[in-house]
């Protein structure tokens, strides 16, 4: 019988729901450990406004956290590892991170991996940094879930802040519920039993390609030119921020606050001009999109993309 490990992070609970349902039509015919990243320190949630902020440089900078030791990653021989995780202002979350350049990391080596995005809209960059990560550890990827808010920008930018700050993901008044939908998390299950035939059969590396014929991942061109021009500005803020200390310094906080208010502008006031330069964009560059599309929908890693 086969051995599959999955590693994630979640604050919510929302991650291993979906990761409950990848898994759920493998449990007859694999064996199935999960293993929870842990922060020494953890973050809260629901968030202060201050704090989630102030997690930005560190997670854009790719800056680990100490977690707390695995060590039951090295109990068994996995044949397959479902790592999951969320992106962190287009960066992969900061216990990701740290658990990617963590010794415990070494439990990916010589395995295929298959990772699982949960996110509100933007992944792309996020997903780039962990396939460095992945190929530095010499781990082998074999695929790629991604689901999404699929609610207008608007509206999952009010939701998730909604459920961030107030820890509220219900529904309420004209505002849908936050994060992915019910249907999608449930729709996930589709997924357990081709990875497990693709495993057992030795054939990972064609998995990708069956899981995208199944839906895994829908990517639309323009949302390639959004992401690349938010990815262009976090460095610069976060440098600037991890200048002036380490988090909660008063000097560190002053940036911070200027960074907050920019990135509430461009959402909620320029967000409709970027949108209309990124569809001139798309519509001026579709062919070049369409090619990164593909790339960015498969498990290869080319370094530069971003």
């Amino acid at each position: 019988m086969k051995k599959i490990l999955v590693i994630y992070f979640t604050q919510s609970g929302q991650l291993r729901d979906i990761l409950n349902h990848v898994v759920a039509d493998m449990q007859e015919g694999a064996e199935i450990d999960f293993a929870e990243i842990k922060l020494v320190k953890p973050f809260p949630f629901p968030w202060k406004a201050e704090s989630f902020f102030d997690a930005m440089p560190e997670s854009v900078l790719l800056s680990p956290s100490p977690i707390q030791p695995m060590p039951e990653l090295a109990a068994k021989d996995y044949d397959l590892v479902i790592f999951g995780y969320q992106p962190w202002f287009l960066h992969p979350s900061i216990p990701a991170n740290s658990f990617l350049k963590s010794e415990w990391a070494h439990a990916l080596k010589g395995k295929p991996v298959v990772t699982v995005i949960g996110s509100r809209n933007m992944w792309l960059n996020a997903q780039e940094k962990v396939k460095a990560e992945l190929d530095r550890i010499g781990a082998k990827h074999a695929g790629n879930i991604v689901l999404e808010d699929k609610h207008p920008n608007m509206v999952s930018t009010l939701t998730i802040i909604r459920w961030l700050f107030k820890g509220q993901k219900e529904a309420s008044g004209r505002l849908p519920a936050a994060g992915v939908s019910d249907a999608d998390i449930r729709g996930t299950q589709k997924y357990g039993k081709p990875i497990l035939r693709f495993l057992n059969e030795n054939k990972t590396e064609a998995l990708q390609q069956e899981l995208l014929h199944l839906g895994a991942i829908h990517l639309r061109p323009g949302l390639i030119v959004l992401e690349k021009r938010g990815v262009s500005q976090f460095p610069k803020w976060a440098k600037r921020a991890k200048s002036k200390g380490e988090p909660g310094n008063p000097e560190r906080l002053k940036v911070i606050k200027m960074f907050q208010r920019l990135l509430i502008t461009a959402i909620f006031v320029l967000s409709p001009i970027t949108s209309l330069v990124a569809k001139i964009q798309t519509a001026l560059k579709m062919k070049q999109l369409l090619r990164e599309v593909e790339y960015f929908k498969g498990v290869q890693y080319e370094q530069g993309k971003f």
